[in-house]
């Protein structure tokens, strides 16, 4: 571990009216077992005790505080990872409400360390769902099918929570800004997944915790989450966003893609196009991780909505 812990490792978190958990996650970060690790924090707006925290934090020189304008969470780690940019060689996104494990960084940058650092590489891990007091409910289970390309452009299975990178991948990230992109942490994951290396790491390093105001829908019971699935699809600008962001890279990286990626992120379109939809429909491997989520990713080609 000597050689992995001289990387210079930076948590990157973004706070919202976080108070209630925020100081349990801070001490489950500096509780790390991989050392050489720095905090940055960016506030984006908060009017509860967050900010009074945070100022706590860092006159114990324990993080570095941004206090920034209320601008949402993609953008907010954005500019917290701007700010950290020149200052490390690892990087890892960070929510305000959950519980890392001890070992979590030690980890990701163990199976980092061992790649080339000349593309963009990305670790995540499972995780375990826990009710607001941190009692496990049940593990994780993001990578059914593997990971690829081409479900990246369809689905996220890169949860934020545990996403490592690299500087390659880092400075990929700030330097296509975040216009059309729908999730930070979805946009990392397509971009390793194209251009470089992602790795998966079937251990959870997290404790996961759902509080009501968690906006991901994993982990929801069977019902509750196909009623969230048919107001999505049926209501609003999901999908319209998401081909915005798969249009998005396709303008920045599509000569960067081997043959067959090109030909799956040609096959997306901003307007319908029936000849590209049916090449989708009747594409012969899969796209999402699990059978129900591949029929009616299917079934929104069809239609054009994806």
């Amino acid at each position: 571990m000597e050689k992995e812990n001289s990387s210079k490792v930076i948590i990157c978190m973004s706070t919202y009216n976080g108070e209630k958990y925020i100081e349990e996650q801070l001490e489950s970060l500096l509780n790390q077992t991989y050392k050489n690790i720095e905090i940055y924090v960016r506030d984006d707006g908060s009017k509860d005790k967050t900010i009074e925290i945070l100022e706590k934090y860092e006159k114990e020189n324990k993080i570095h505080f941004i206090k920034g304008n209320n601008q949402g969470v993609v953008n907010s780690f954005y500019e917290c990872l701007k700010e950290a940019y020149e200052n490390a060689e690892y990087f890892a996104y960070c929510d305000q409400d959950d519980k890392w494990h001890e070992d979590k960084i030690e980890r990701a940058i163990k199976k980092l360390s061992k790649e080339s650092q000349e593309i963009p590489l990305l670790y995540f891990s499972e995780f375990n769902y826990c009710d607001e007091n941190l009692k496990y409910l049940n593990k994780s289970a993001l990578n059914k099918k593997g990971v690829s390309f081409r479900n990246s452009l369809v689905e996220c299975i890169s949860f934020g929570i545990s996403e490592v990178f690299n500087k390659n991948l880092a400075q990929k990230i700030i330097e296509s800004n975040t216009e059309d992109i729908c999730f930070h942490d979805w946009w990392a994951y397509m971009i390793a997944a194209g251009l470089g290396k992602v790795i998966y790491d079937e251990t959870p390093t997290i404790e996961y915790r759902r509080t009501g105001s968690n906006v991901s829908p994993s982990g929801k019971g069977a019902i509750e989450l196909q009623l969230y699935r048919i107001k999505k699809f049926l209501f609003g600008k999901y999908f319209k966003n998401i081909r915005k962001q798969i249009y998005k890279y396709k303008l920045q990286y599509l000569e960067k893609l081997n043959n067959e990626n090109k030909a799956v992120i040609n096959s997306f379109s901003l307007n319908y196009s029936l000849v590209k939809s049916l090449k989708k429909v009747f594409y012969p491997k899969m796209y999402r991780q699990k059978l129900v989520d591949e029929i009616m990713c299917r079934v929104l080609f069809l239609f054009g909505r994806l």
